[in-house]
C-alpha cells in the first residue's frame, strides 16, 4: 500500500483509521483478520461502516435462512450454532470484507471526480461511519424479520381452538 493510498484510505475510513489501516497491512497475505465488532455486531457493523452491499446482502442472506430454519422448525440448538458459525466467519473476514469495499469505492471516487478538493471532500462524505444507519439497517431488518415471522405462523390452530359466539344462546 503507497502512502498515498494509504492517505485516501484513511480519509475514507474517518473514525479509527489507524486500526483498520493496520489490520489491512496484515492481512495483504491471507484475507483473516480479527473484528470483535464484526463478531458481535454484523449486520449492524456493515451498516455503521456504510458497507451498504454487504449489509442488505447480508440482510437478505439472514431472512431466507430464517424462512428455512422456520419451514424446518431447526431445532434452536442448531439455529444458535449456526449464528455463531456465521458471527464467527464475519468477525475472521471482515476487515478484509472492509478493505475490498474501501478500496473500491476510493477508485469510484477518484474516477468521478478530478478535481483534489472535491475529491478528498467526497471521500469523508461516502466514507466514514453512521450510527444512524447502523439504527436504519437494524431496524428494517427487525421489521422484516417480524413479518417473516408473524407469516409463517400457523394460524390455523388458533382459529379451529376458537369457540364459536353465537349471539342467540344465553
Amino acid at each position: 500500500m503507497t502512502q498515498q493510498e494509504r492517505e485516501e484510505l484513511r480519509i475514507f475510513v474517518g473514525k479509527n483509521a489507524d486500526y483498520y489501516i493496520s489490520k489491512w497491512e496484515e492481512i495483504a497475505e491471507n484475507k483473516i483478520s480479527w473484528n470483535w465488532a464484526a463478531f458481535f455486531f454484523g449486520l449492524l457493523w456493515f451498516g455503521y461502516r456504510k458497507m451498504y452491499p454487504h449489509a442488505f446482502g447480508f440482510m437478505i442472506f439472514s431472512l431466507i435462512l430464517q424462512i428455512i430454519q422456520t419451514k424446518m422448525n431447526t431445532d434452536p440448538l442448531v439455529i444458535v450454532l449456526t449464528n455463531l458459525a456465521i458471527s464467527i466467519f464475519i468477525g475472521m473476514f471482515g476487515n478484509y470484507l472492509y478493505y475490498e469495499y474501501a478500496k473500491s469505492k476510493v477508485q469510484e471516487i477518484k474516477s468521478k471526480l478530478t478535481d483534489e478538493k472535491n475529491f478528498y471532500i467526497e471521500l469523508a462524505r461516502q466514507g466514514g461511519a453512521s450510527y444512524f444507519t447502523a439504527i436504519g439497517i437494524g431496524l428494517m431488518y427487525l421489521v422484516a424479520s417480524s413479518i417473516i415471522e408473524y407469516g409463517m405462523e400457523d394460524k390455523s390452530e388458533n382459529f379451529r381452538k376458537q369457540k364459536s359466539i353465537d349471539p342467540w344462546s344465553s
